[in-house]
């Protein structure tokens, strides 16, 4: 029966697509992650929140796994490695990863840690990120290419890093930027090596699809891109034009999108080069995809490709068309960012709440001086069956529709109305089980189903947390950490504990299409009952907002051992309530000053005395420290 449950779970959530090899299910019937990629190695997730309860780390928390996140990066430079060695393709490899995709510094120090033996790179678009990016001391070969549009201050500290011997590159949005580093590098004296951005007609696919093509933000179009060329030459920096770049978007989907891509690319490449420009890199860009839901296809939240058939495309289309065009291979750069980073992290946290429909149906006893359609209501439920279920379906909802409307008159009380709306929940139950039985596809019957879902009220913030769920409906995996030797008895959606209806999360990933509920366990109203959110690494810490002031969450970073070892976890506490408030302009002194002066007014009132009035401001400077999610709790409420 176990067995039977666990592969009905892995089936049921999809972790056997979607989890790559880093995370399945275990015969103990929790969620377990290989850190290495490999069945050998694994690590308890249930487990580790086990060890985050006795050591009072509350939820909601992000696991992550520097392990994972090296394994990721190799397997792309692999990859790429693989390909180029069968094609034997004659340029180079130099991946750098975008610092947007996650700017925590403590996932910033694990990537360039892991990404030395690969000379791995940065990517930075904005001054803070390259400010950032400076202070690390990368592999000597590693690149730094700076993106995005830059005024006189980031392009001075752009050449500073050329000072500091980093092979910086910048990558041209427009030729003003052109005309000022051209400026600058004649007052200095030398240069930094430059890259052109191509504005290509081809697209991307999936939710990025509208950054890219002609109509993109950035990028020259070939008129500006032969006034750039035009610049440089006359200007005497002909030698530092060292990259062609391009990009896509995010997340692309369709593999025949990037073949289009590179075959433009590659061209234009050539052109260039051919032109007697030494151009030495070929930027792809960033967009390999992450299939989330474990579908493969070209769904937007997956991709109709491996790591593999990615880089065998890139590097086939590219030996191809420069051999055509009879000029050497580049150095292939990609700067791809969600596929390294997403496996990386899991967001965990707790149910708090389960609010069920209705009551218990054996409580209810019908009394004499009970309205008629109370009775009515209660022959229907007694009486329902798999031959008449839809029928009885049909009067249940015309004697509660009767009920409200003479309640709302005030013909009837409370207690009735209450009875009947317990009466009907029973009868709603029975149908759908006959429904189901029957195996018929009524369309009433599905929208029975979703009204009916249970609302698990989890401690987190959507917000804060999986920002992208609710900005884009981006799909993220979701399942309990626990209990899946155990059957999933209703189902339900997530909601946070936000004063939004906004934070609501009710799209699920599925093979074949997009769950509105997922499958869930009644919890044990004495132990927590632990969710995870996979697959969220990238761009979500960077994303997350303080909507309701809920801040950065605690970490739990896992180091694990090749033999499958905890060797140390590292804890980062999450923002608490006074970082929170000073983001948003809140002084300290400002707020205990608002409290003191109330509370002297309570004081010289009599209505409170001094012990009191200490023991409120002792607490009110106390709460700047505190975690602003509900407190760690062992006990769980099953509201009926």
């Amino acid at each position: 029966m176990n067995n039977k449950n666990i592969q009905d779970a892995i089936e049921t959530y999809g972790i056997g697509g979607w989890g790559n090899g880093y995370f399945s299910i275990s015969p103990r019937g929790s969620v377990s992650v290989h850190p290495f990629g490999t069945e050998d190695v694994s690590v308890d997730l249930a487990r580790l929140m086990e060890m985050a309860v006795e050591r009072r780390i509350a939820t909601p928390l992000i696991l992550r796994f520097p392990q994972v996140l090296d394994t990721q990066l190799t397997r792309l430079h692999k990859a790429f490695r693989t390909s180029m060695e069968e094609a034997k393709y004659g340029g180079d490899l130099r991946c750098v990863f975008p610092f947007k995709v996650n700017q925590r510094k403590e996932f910033i120090d694990d990537l360039v840690r892991s990404g030395h033996k690969h000379a791995y790179g940065l990517e930075a678009g904005t001054k803070p990120e390259l400010f950032a990016a400076l202070s690390y001391d990368l592999h000597p070969d590693a690149l730094l290419v700076c993106n995005g549009f830059k005024d006189s201050h980031f392009i001075e500290l752009a050449f500073d890093a050329k000072r500091m011997g980093k092979n910086i590159i910048l990558v041209i949005e427009g030729t003003d930027e052109l005309k000022f580093i051209i400026e600058y590098a004649k007052k200095v004296g030398f240069c930094c090596d430059i890259g052109l951005r191509a504005k290509l007609y081809a697209k991307g696919s999936g939710l990025w699809e509208k950054s890219s093509g002609a109509e993109s933000k950035f990028g020259l179009s070939s008129v500006e891109m032969i006034e750039a060329l035009w610049l440089l030459e006359e200007g005497g920096y002909k030698d530092n034009l060292a990259m062609l770049h391009y990009h896509i978007g995010s997340q692309i989907t369709e593999i025949k999108r990037v073949k289009n891509a590179m075959k433009e690319a590659g061209r234009v490449y050539a052109k260039i080069v051919k032109s007697g420009f030494n151009v030495r890199y070929l930027n792809i860009g960033g967009g390999i995809g992450v299939d989330y839901d474990g579908s493969k296809t070209s769904f937007y939240a997956s991709a109709n490709y491996t790591l593999q058939e990615f880089a065998n495309d890139v590097i086939y289309i590219i030996k191809e068309v420069c051999e055509s065009e009879s000029v050497a291979s580049p150095c292939i750069v990609s700067e791809s960012g969600r596929a390294v980073a997403a496996y990386h992290a899991v967001l965990v946290t707790d149910v708090r709440e389960v609010e069920k429909m209705g009551g218990d149906i054996n409580e209810i006893r019908v009394e004499q001086t009970d309205h008629k359609i109370v009775g009515d209501l209660m022959n229907v439920c007694n009486t329902i069956n798999g031959k008449n279920y839809v029928e009885a379906y049909h009067d249940a909802i015309e004697y509660r529709d009767e009920m409200f409307t003479l309640f709302s008159l005030g013909y009837v009380g409370l207690e009735e109305r209450a009875k009947a709306e317990v009466i009907f929940n029973e009868v709603c139950t029975k149908a759908l089980g006959h429904h189901r039985i029957a195996g018929v596809e009524l369309e009433e019957f599905e929208e029975l189903t979703k009204s009916r879902t249970a609302k698990y009220l989890a401690n987190f913030s959507i917000f804060q947390s999986i920002p992208d769920t609710w900005s884009i409906e981006q799909l993220f995996p979701v399942m309990p950490l626990a209990r899946l030797d155990e059957r999933r008895d209703r189902t339900g959606v997530i909601m946070d504990i936000t004063c939004d209806s906004d934070g609501c999360l009710d799209k699920f990933v599925d093979r074949r299409d997009v769950k509105t509920s997922l499958a869930l366990h009644a919890p044990d109203s004495n132990a927590p009952y632990f969710i995870g959110f996979f697959l969220v690494g990238a761009y979500q810490e960077a994303l997350g907002n303080n909507h309701n002031l809920f801040g950065a969450v605690n970490e739990l970073i896992v180091n694990v051992t090749e033999t499958g070892d905890v060797e140390h976890v590292e804890v980062v506490k999450g923002e608490d309530v006074g970082e929170i408030l000073r983001v948003m302009n809140y002084r300290d002194e400002d707020i205990v000053a608002g409290y003191e002066g109330q509370l002297k007014r309570q004081l010289a009132a009599g209505r409170i005395d001094v012990p009191e009035y200490d023991r409120i401001l002792a607490r009110v400077r106390q709460y700047f420290y505190e975690y602003p999610y509900l407190l760690l709790k062992r006990r769980l409420e099953i509201i009926d």
